[in-house]
């Protein structure tokens, strides 16, 4: 968290110097508790990174309070009958592959669930998980 630290206090210092709304503000520290959290629970800084990366890009492009409150959602996927797919353009998927992790660790995962987070984790940590655990 110390490498990502810095990177939310400029993010807000360059908020304020745009003269970004409150909200705006009042997201990238919601944020920041939010990534804070994931930390606590032991997720990788590469993965947490990555998601502060994006959902603040997101954050200072956003106009209205319900796109900042859109952007602070959970990227929870919907099911589409086939499988999970993204819920909105704000959908991030190291977030994603977070949320199957804890989701994990409280019951097991459906097929669908469990195929999405073999396929982040290959996707995103660039098959390092997976060949630790699956060959």
């Amino acid at each position: 968290m110390e490498q990502l630290y810095p990177f939310f206090m400029e993010t807000i210092k360059r908020a304020e110097q745009e003269g970004k709304n409150k909200d705006v503000i009042a997201g990238i520290w919601h944020l920041m508790r939010e990534v804070r959290e994931y930390h606590e629970k032991g997720f990788m800084e590469k993965l947490l990174f990555q998601i502060a990366r994006k959902k603040l890009y997101f954050l200072m492009e956003a106009k209205t309070k319900k796109d900042v409150k859109e952007i602070l959602r959970p990227s929870v996927p919907v099911y589409n009958g086939n499988a999970f797919v993204p819920r909105g353009p704000f959908h991030v998927e190291e977030e994603e592959l977070v949320l199957w992790s804890i989701a994990s660790i409280k019951a097991p995962l459906n097929h669908e669930g469990f195929y999405s987070t073999v396929s982040y984790s290959k996707k995103l940590l660039k098959n390092k998980i997976y060949k630790y655990f699956y060959s």
